[in-house]
């Protein structure tokens, strides 16, 4: 069995590789506070390195699953946008795949929007030299970890990974991860799908699946039930699947 090719590189690095975001993708939902929480890290990552010239600072993990040369981002799409943002601002020559992108949903859009103004509003409050140290961060002292998977199997059992700023996913989110790759081809679809789950209360899902659809799962195989948990739900998907 061939083994998930693990590497640590640059942030820098890592924004050039040829990524794109699936469709099955939830939208981009980090906010104000989060892009301010990475500011201030990278700030103190900044101040650790010229105290200690050997720091560095991993910003997470992200998690690729390559495809006719395509990266496709199954985990840490909220920091690889965030983090394009902000290259973006300080280099204005800076270009990469994301930036290409053609984002269509408007909570992606509206979070993308004030995100980078809210950027922009922070390095107005600071020198050229602070938004020098920023850009040489990026390519000196900031780095992420990057698994490459080849499988999708591989790639779907680790979708439910939990980066440092990032929110764990939800059993029930894998599960529409999972239908949602069955659709694949009917962008139209799939679009309409992503929308309307992100327009419904998610503790109201979160209770429809524990407590109504999973129990009536298990006792229609004449199952005892138990609570739905991450494990249990990719052996129920597993077996809906053969």
């Amino acid at each position: 069995m061939k083994k998930n090719k693990i590497e640590i590189i640059s942030v820098s690095n890592c924004l050039r590789k040829n990524l794109s975001i699936p469709e099955y993708q939830r939208p981009y939902k980090w906010g104000v506070q989060n892009i301010t929480d990475l500011l201030l890290d990278i700030e103190h990552a900044i101040s650790e390195n010229r105290l200690y010239t050997d720091f560095k600072y991993r910003v997470g993990t992200i998690i690729l699953h390559e495809v006719n040369n395509n990266l496709h981002i199954v985990d840490g799409q909220q920091r690889i946008i965030s983090l394009t943002l902000l290259n973006h601002y300080l280099d204005a020559k800076f270009d990469n795949s994301i930036l290409s992108t053609k984002f269509t949903d408007n909570t992606t859009l509206k979070h993308i929007n004030e995100n980078y103004h809210c950027i922009k509003e922070w390095f107005s409050l600071r020198t050229q030299d602070e938004k020098t140290a920023f850009i040489n961060a990026m390519k000196d002292i900031l780095e992420v970890v990057i698994i490459y998977v080849d499988k999708e199997s591989e790639a779907f059992q680790l979708f439910d990974s939990q980066n440092t700023r990032g929110r764990a996913l939800d059993p029930h989110d894998l599960l529409k991860a999972y239908h949602l790759r069955e659709m694949q081809g009917n962008t139209y679809d799939m679009e309409y799908a992503v929308n309307k789950w992100e327009e419904k209360d998610m503790a109201k899902i979160r209770e429809l699946f524990c407590d109504y659809l999973f129990p009536i799962w298990n006792w229609s195989r004449g199952r005892k039930t138990w609570e739905f948990t991450l494990s249990l739900q990719k052996n129920a998907t597993q077996s809906h699947k053969c």
